[in-house]
């Protein structure tokens, strides 16, 4: 019986084959577009290094097209062009960016007025060395790290979006202290008891939710910028069997990012 030998060209297939299928996709196509958020480490010419949140250095390139925009005020709504020799290593940004090629081009990076102070300051030397490292470091560890420094339960009766007076009072005081604090957000989900059918307790959760954050804004005074759309979560975890008031909330939480305010706890 003949023996088949196979070639050199069929191993060499097959290895392209075997490859192609377990490594992962390394490039992403001409024209598609993302968007990084992260701390600038490095600045060479029209090349800027950004490290996200999972400490994964994303290298950008800056074209004539590229927008860089400060932004002011609390909603971050009203913005100045600016150089790109604002662009500074310790500054926090987001970067849109589309693929070109091998490169990640810029065509947006934004940042906040305040955020490029205290960049500025470091740069500067303001702080003696030691504590300007230690500073920096920290916030590149911690940034897209939130932490809520608030909480507030807002019970409901059941099946109704109506906030409680104990409820309207619990969100004047969490925005009485968002007012005090920088580069705040505040985030929400609402629940319900587990009676009733299950499409329709989302939806009333969801009402909830958007109840709270309009109160918060017209009543509390906060920013819409930084009153994040809330989100319907359907019947609670803890809800249980049957009407269950504890069940009927929305849980509301003031978080700052630990990396945009360095001196949260």
């Amino acid at each position: 019986m003949a023996c088949w030998k196979p070639s050199k060209h069929s191993f060499w297939i097959a290895a392209l084959t075997t490859l192609l299928a377990v490594a992962p996709v390394a490039f992403a196509a001409d024209g598609d577009k993302s968007t990084v958020k992260g701390l600038i480490t490095a600045v060479a010419g029209d090349t800027v290094t950004v490290r996200d949140g999972n400490n994964v250095d994303h290298t950008i390139t800056l074209t004539s097209a590229t927008e860089i925009k400060k932004k002011e005020g609390l909603a971050a709504v009203r913005f100045e062009r600016m150089q790109k020799s604002a662009l500074i290593p310790g500054l926090p940004v987001t970067a849109d960016l589309v693929a070109q090629g091998d490169q990640l081009q810029a065509t947006a990076i934004s940042f906040r007025a305040d955020d490029m102070r205290t960049a500025q300051q470091v740069q500067a030397g303001v702080a003696p060395t030691s504590t300007k490292v230690d500073a920096m470091g920290k916030r590149m560890d911690d940034f897209g790290k939130y932490e809520a420094v608030a909480t507030a339960e807002v019970m409901f009766a059941s099946g109704s979006t109506a906030i409680s007076e104990k409820g309207k009072s619990d969100l004047m005081e969490l925005s009485k202290k968002a007012k005090d604090i920088q580069n705040y957000a505040v985030v929400m989900q609402g629940f319900t008891d587990s009676t009733g059918d299950a499409a329709a307790n989302e939806r009333l959760s969801k009402r909830r939710a958007d109840a709270v954050a309009s109160y918060l804004q017209r009543q509390g005074g906060l920013q819409p910028g930084r009153v994040t759309a809330g989100d319907g979560m359907g019947v609670a975890a803890d809800a249980g069997s049957g009407s269950n008031a504890n069940a009927r909330k929305v849980v509301v939480k003031l978080v700052v990012d630990k990396g945009v305010n360095p001196d949260a706890k």
